[in-house]
């Protein structure tokens, strides 16, 4: 009679140590993996959030974990939050920064932000998440309000995060505003009354301030859920900002190509793991002998993303484009048309969009980067003719028209 009701708890139970060990930090848990189990358990449906920064358009494979995690709390039914933080990124976050950030106008954050929604649903279902944007609170917020809730926390408190502490050995400079940032992003957490907050590692010291806000303003126990990072075994971050972009919107032959280009070999599992929804028994089974082969493994990875963000058909097509382009060295089926006959190079693969700057062009024209039908170009004023093939890097191809 037991049977039935003691399977459904192991299953429960396996499911809770998948999501609590797959993408978290083994420290990354608050207060304790103990007190999370017993509030997953207790039949709450806990609200868990994940904030996000429209500080560029691109949601990438480094927002994947923790959304994913969140996928997976809603599958145990409980209730994400997102939370665009259309006001927070005006300041902007200093996590992880040598320097302050450059703060984004409101524009420049409404452009950042017009597709979150598309990608968001290319994870979260539509209607399986709540949505809100940080605006609707801060924006409220007058100086007074500020100054209280900067009461609650310390000097001594802040300067202690390990990147002031650089920059004061450095004597570069750290911004009063650089203080309040976390603040603003504790106080999303009061302003919602969430139940817990999840982000990267890097985001751990933002998000317990607001669990010591919640606690101190609402008497409420926040839980904190700190996701590893995609690191590489040198310890560079793979991100926005160190240009290994990939992201949920890129095209099939895009994520296909900056996955067998950018990932080094050591990351493929961590990825596979992070950033995949593959089950990690399949995981482990073929990582150690596809180890041996790390160019199959990887292409075994390109596949699962370009699957997981459009189809497995157009996964399929992008490895045999992949195949094409890079290992026969071949061109590829289908090449943009572009308007530039009578152009001279730097302005065909700039005004193209090929790269996004005159001085990038001409630093990839100096290195042999740049090719017109199959031969390298590095004259910056030399004119492809018409029906010519301009390629930039192993990706990017232009036929002139």
């Amino acid at each position: 009679m037991f049977g039935p009701k003691l399977q459904k708890l192991n299953i429960v139970e396996s499911a809770i140590k998948e999501v609590l060990e797959r993408r978290l930090e083994p420290e990354g848990i608050f207060p304790n993996k103990e007190e999370v189990i017993k509030r997953f358990q207790s039949g709450e449906r806990l609200r868990v959030y994940l904030g996000i920064d429209p500080t560029g358009p691109e949601i990438h494979l480094g927002h994947t974990i923790p959304l994913l995690f969140l996928k997976q709390l809603w599958e145990l039914g409980h209730m994400p939050v997102i939370v665009i933080g259309d006001f927070t990124a005006r300041i902007g976050d200093p996590s992880g920064k040598d320097n302050a950030r450059k703060p984004l106008s409101e524009e420049e954050i409404k452009n950042n932000m017009g597709t979150y929604l598309t990608q968001l649903y290319k994870i979260l279902p539509k209607g399986s998440f709540e949505l809100n944007y940080n605006s609707s609170w801060l924006e409220k917020l007058n100086f007074a309000d500020v100054i209280k809730l900067a009461s609650h926390s310390t000097v001594q408190q802040m300067i202690q995060r390990d990147m002031f502490q650089e920059r004061l050995k450095a004597e570069r400079p750290i911004g009063v505003h650089e203080f309040l940032y976390p603040l603003m992003q504790g106080y999303d957490s009061v302003a919602m009354e969430i139940d817990g907050e999840v982000g990267g590692n890097d985001q751990t010291f933002n998000m317990l301030v607001g669990r010591d806000l919640e606690h101190k303003l609402l008497n409420k126990d926040k839980l904190v859920f700190a996701t590893r990072l995609l690191v590489s075994s040198s310890g560079k971050k793979m991100s926005k900002s160190e240009g290994s972009l990939i992201a949920l919107n890129d095209n099939p032959q895009d994520i296909f190509g900056k996955t067998m280009a950018s990932i080094p070999d050591e990351m493929i599992k961590s990825i596979f793991e992070l950033c995949t929804e593959k089950p990690i028994g399949w995981i482990n089974e073929n990582s150690g002998p596809m180890s041996q082969n790390p160019y199959e493994w990887k292409k075994k990875l390109a596949f699962e993303l370009v699957a997981m963000y459009h189809n497995e058909n157009e996964a399929q097509k992008a490895a045999q484009e992949f195949e094409k382009v890079f290992s026969k060295k071949e061109l590829p089926e289908e090449i943009q048309e572009f308007a530039g006959n009578g152009m001279e190079i730097i302005d065909i693969i700039t005004s193209s969009g090929m790269v996004e700057s005159r001085s990038e062009a001409k630093r990839l024209l100096e290195q042999g980067g740049v090719k017109v039908n199959q031969e390298t170009v590095k004259d910056w004023m030399f004119k492809p003719n018409q029906g010519d093939i301009v390629q930039v890097g192993p990706r990017k191809f232009v036929k002139i028209k």
